[in-house]
């Protein structure tokens, strides 16, 4: 139990470490390179998946060899989530009135400790206690 505990504290660190590169890419792209801010969007998503994909396997997961079929999980994962994520905070904002930064932080609270159970499940594999079940080949 105390290693999911420090599992999931690593897991915070990459996400804010995340969060912080998902600001900044776009922002930097957007502002200086001059490219749309929905294709500074999109390629951040993606270098953050794969930026939080390793670092989750490494850090937060110990697993030291990732595999592809494990980083297409981890990606599926993120894709739901992000969906999920922008219908929440439409209705967040616009039926229950939530100032969008608000609602944001909100989302990012709710979802940490799902995401941490759904990657350790789902993404990493990881059933039991230092058990993966998904090794590569």
């Amino acid at each position: 139990m105390v290693k999911r505990g420090y599992e999931l504290v690593r897991y915070g660190v990459v996400g804010l470490l995340c969060f912080a590169l998902g600001l900044a890419l776009p922002a930097g792209l957007h502002e200086y390179a001059h490219v749309n801010y929905l294709v500074a969007f999109a390629v951040s998503f993606v270098l953050i998946c794969v930026v939080g994909y390793f670092l989750n396997a490494h850090f937060t997961f110990a697993i030291r060899k990732p595999d592809l079929s494990g980083a297409t999980r981890y990606t599926l994962v993120n894709l739901v989530s992000l969906a999920l994520n922008l219908l929440a905070l439409k209705l967040l904002v616009e039926n229950a009135h939530l100032w969008y930064l608000g609602a944001t932080v909100l989302l990012a609270a709710v979802n940490a400790p799902i995401g941490f159970v759904v990657h350790r499940l789902i993404s990493y594999r990881i059933a039991q206690e230092g058990q993966v079940t998904d090794i590569a080949p």
